[in-house]
């Protein structure tokens, strides 16, 4: 018989680090949401659009967070929120670099 598994980690949030989280969340959206509309180095329109899709995403689950949960409520946090933006914009360096140089 199987049972459901206990979440590996519950942690209380306080409402600073709440914030925070929804602050990153909504930046790595807008983020997104440029390198996606404007293109920066990118070269497939599917990358493109993949960003915007995640852009939008982010910016959304940021608003649910903001707006629609309350105190005891489960927020999940997820670390790819922290390293997106910073894999993004090094992906758009390289590619801008690789563009002058070619």
């Amino acid at each position: 018989m199987f049972t459901a598994a206990q979440p590996l980690a519950a942690l209380e949030m306080n409402a600073g680090t709440e914030l925070a989280y929804i602050g990153l969340l909504a930046l790595s959206g807008v983020i997104l949401l440029i390198v996606g509309a404007t293109g920066l180095g990118l070269k497939s329109t599917g990358q493109r659009v993949l960003n915007i899709v995640l852009g939008v995403a982010f910016l959304g689950y940021a608003v649910y967070i903001l707006g629609f949960t309350g105190p005891g409520d489960t927020i999940i946090i997820a670390w790819y929120v922290f390293v997106v933006p910073v894999v993004l914009i090094i992906n758009v360096v390289k590619a801008m670099r690789a563009r002058n140089n070619a």
